[in-house]
């Protein structure tokens, strides 16, 4: 289990270098909130409960989770839960996994407005698909997809992006019968891609003007924006087609009720130095080409 004690924890890099950082860090109250939580979660400071079994008689003393969401020992059970209702509303169908994401060069843009921004992401992403897979060319049905926006990649940078769960296929514009997708690929995406980019820029650009986003130091007005965009191909990743969703769903639900870092992956914590693990996988596209350090 991920949340099992381990070696060196996330707490106990807190307990040693907290005070030290909140003298020259300013945090908002929920960082504020989930700093403590994190450092105090399971220790005396929460209380604690007893535990004992119903057949030997058995009794255990038990200190209190913290429960907040950003704890990286206090999301597992809900992550469970999460999975089987998503995997109870799902499709019987295989499934494609979808990642739409950003190149590097809005995260600025994306950084300063995180709440529309997100939101314009989610439209872009789902408008893309819906848009593509309605194609009388490529599938010519009504698609579906469940979202999950992720904010951070493995080495911790800044790196919004949009995995989506895709049923392979759709329903027919009656719908009334189901139209599946051909079997290795879902949508062509290099084009689904294009579309993406076409749709988020649109969105940007719409905002900016009336006034509802804040254009960073570095991109004074719309043609610069234009050009960030423009500038080079963006990467929507497609992996293979999953034989049923529990697989996939599975894996987002690392996302969903997973904090950036796991205890486990801490591997040293030495002279206010933290070291720790992070996977190089060579078939993420979207993760080799715009997160800096991978």
């Amino acid at each position: 289990m991920e949340n099992k004690k381990q070696p060196i924890e996330l707490s106990d890099i807190f307990s040693v270098s907290g005070d030290n950082f909140l003298k020259t860090h300013n945090l908002c109250a929920d960082q504020l909130k989930a700093f403590h939580d994190i450092q105090n979660c399971r220790t005396s400071a929460l209380g604690g409960h007893m535990d004992r079994c119903d057949s030997c008689g058995y009794t255990k003393q038990s200190y209190n989770s913290c429960r907040n969401r950003h704890c990286p020992k206090c999301q597992y059970i809900k992550k469970l839960q999460w999975v089987d209702k998503l995997a109870a509303n799902l499709p019987p169908v295989k499934h494609f996994h979808v990642v739409f994401t950003i190149p590097d060069c809005l995260n600025a843009i994306f950084y300063l407005n995180q709440g529309k921004t997100y939101s314009l992401l989610f439209k872009a992403a789902g408008q893309a698909l819906m848009q593509c897979a309605a194609n009388p060319k490529l599938i010519g049905a009504q698609a579906g997809a469940v979202g999950v926006l992720h904010t951070w990649g493995q080495t911790l940078v800044y790196h919004p992006h949009i995995h989506m769960i895709v049923p392979a296929g759709g329903l027919s514009q009656d719908q009334m019968e189901w139209i599946p997708s051909p079997k290795k690929f879902f949508l062509p995406v290099k084009l689904l891609s294009s579309v993406f980019r076409g749709i988020l820029y649109r969105l940007i650009e719409m905002a900016a003007v009336k006034g509802e986003i804040k254009l960073p130091d570095n991109t004074s007005d719309i043609e610069t924006l234009k050009r960030l965009c423009y500038h080079k191909n963006w990467v929507v990743y497609c992996q293979k087609p999953f034989a049923g969703p529990e697989g996939i769903i599975r894996y987002l639900g690392n996302y969903t009720h997973r904090v950036a870092i796991s205890n486990h992956r801490i591997e040293a914590f030495e002279n206010d130095k933290v070291s720790f693990n992070y996977k190089v996988l060579q078939n993420r596209r979207h993760e080799k080409e715009h997160c800096p350090g991978r």
